[in-house]
């Protein structure tokens, strides 16, 4: 297992130093994203007690996954090249574990989570009075963390299509994930239930030891790790040519 983490540690390391601007393009990217997320989750705060607004709920959970990424050259010639394709294939072709590029990806999407969540929440605390009124530090943490968790979970497909599917496959799914949560998120509403609301609301009454949100992060962290492993067992079996 050592070994294994020192591998993932080298292979992570390679890829930071191969596209040194990736933090800083994906720290901006997270800060336009945090500020144009701001004035809406702002309003919505304010209003918390009177109305629900089913777009914040499409928001946040459209939102929850792309922290787990990196914004590098690599993801985003993807769709056209197949980036990742080529990367399994160089690894296989050197005397690297395969278990150490999943434990790569896992580390690789726990330091995006730590790095855009800083960002994004963060932009949104500073710059949303309302939140602020309505949530101390703590409280919004576990807001944050509850979302991070819910990123969790949805993650693992990524990492599934990542390494068994083309780019355009990958595309194609990820639009499929957006259409079930759009219909999810409208379907609650209906039913009058907020994402949200329950979120917050839990959030604000047992703050960092809300059991929302440590079943969110055990859930979704669990669920991760779960199907990274089945996408390593499956991914052997891949031809690449």
């Amino acid at each position: 297992m050592q070994q294994v983490l020192h591998n993932a540690m080298k292979i992570v390391k390679k890829d930071f130093a191969s596209d040194k601007l990736q933090i800083l393009w994906t720290m901006l990217f997270m800060a336009y994203m945090g500020f144009s997320a701001s004035f809406i989750m702002n309003s919505q705060f304010e209003h918390m007690n009177e109305h629900s607004n089913p777009f914040i709920d499409f928001i946040l959970v459209l939102y929850a996954p792309l922290l787990g990424f990196l914004f590098s050259r690599r993801s985003f010639r993807y769709l056209n090249e197949d980036s990742y394709t080529r990367m399994l294939y160089f690894y296989r072709s050197i005397p690297v574990p395969a278990s150490a590029i999943f434990v790569s990806r896992i580390m690789n999407s726990l330091i995006a989570y730590a790095i855009n969540s800083i960002m994004f929440f963060g932009f949104m605390y500073a710059i949303g009075g309302h939140i602020r009124a309505t949530m101390d530090i703590p409280s919004y943490i576990a807001f944050s963390l509850t979302w991070i968790g819910i990123g969790f979970l949805i993650t693992g497909p990524y990492i599934y299509w990542e390494n068994m599917c083309s780019g355009k496959a990958y595309f194609r799914n990820t639009l499929v994930v957006m259409v079930l949560t759009s219909g999810s998120v409208v379907l609650f509403n209906l039913l009058g239930y907020s994402l949200f609301d329950f979120i917050a609301n839990a959030s604000i009454r047992w703050s960092l030891i809300s059991p929302v949100m440590w079943g969110s992060l055990i859930i979704g962290l669990g669920a991760m790790l779960l199907m990274s492993k089945f996408t390593y067992t499956r991914q052997q079996t891949r031809d690449l040519t």
